[in-house]
């Protein structure tokens, strides 16, 4: 190692910090812009695997976590070690949006229960067990596979296993017979059992 190389080992973290901490302090606005459209896309992206009420309540705050973890994300990057700043930044967003939506689920879990409620309902169905309320993880999961369903198909999955409505009642609700409902159920069954396992692989 030659004698530049050492000296600049030696100043390297001082000199880097100085320099962050002057743009951060002078341009920080300018730097969360220049990432707008980024975050917001990582943001809707995410949004997209929550239930639909969480997503509405939640995005703003998740955008807000977005920017504060992008900045924070800047105060640890070193380019000697991350040559490219966005795809750390990028996997410590998604990481600080996670463990909002934890946080929230164990503080608050009413904001959850609808979703939680017919979820497990829907878990049950599938796996005949009923410990699904105790994984969240397992529900983030869930409900990205709940997505491939029409919304008659979920209708239908939750009225028979979260309302207990017979085949038939449901198809008089519909306008429909109750083969046609019998149907329309199993295929739900089959289509969440398909999405759910490379799911399950892939989290493996």
């Amino acid at each position: 190692m030659s004698t530049i190389d050492q000296i600049w080992e030696t100043i390297e973290l001082p000199v880097i910090n100085t320099i962050k901490i002057d743009l951060m302090s002078r341009f920080s606005d300018q730097i969360l812009t220049s990432y707008t459209r980024q975050i917001e896309a990582i943001v809707k992206r995410y949004s997209r695997h929550l239930p639909y009420h969480v997503a509405d309540s939640e995005i703003d705050d998740l955008r807000t976590i977005s920017n504060l973890e992008l900045l924070e994300t800047l105060k640890v990057w070193l380019p000697s070690r991350n040559a490219d700043f966005w795809p750390l930044a990028k996997s410590r967003i998604i990481g600080a949006m996670k463990d909002h939506i934890r946080y929230i689920t164990k503080s608050d879990p009413s904001r959850f229960y609808d979703w939680i409620t017919d979820a497990a309902y829907l878990y049950i169905a599938i796996n005949d067990r009923a410990d699904f309320q105790d994984s969240i993880d397992d529900g983030t999961q869930l409900a990205e596979a709940m997505q491939v369903l029409t919304p008659r198909e979920r209708s239908v999955v939750i009225m028979h296993t979260k309302d207990d409505l017979t085949f038939k009642h449901i198809g008089e609700t519909f306008g429909i017979s109750e083969s046609q409902i019998s149907r329309i159920y199993k295929k739900s069954i089959e289509k969440i059992k398909k999405r759910l396992t490379p799911l399950n692989r892939h989290t493996r």
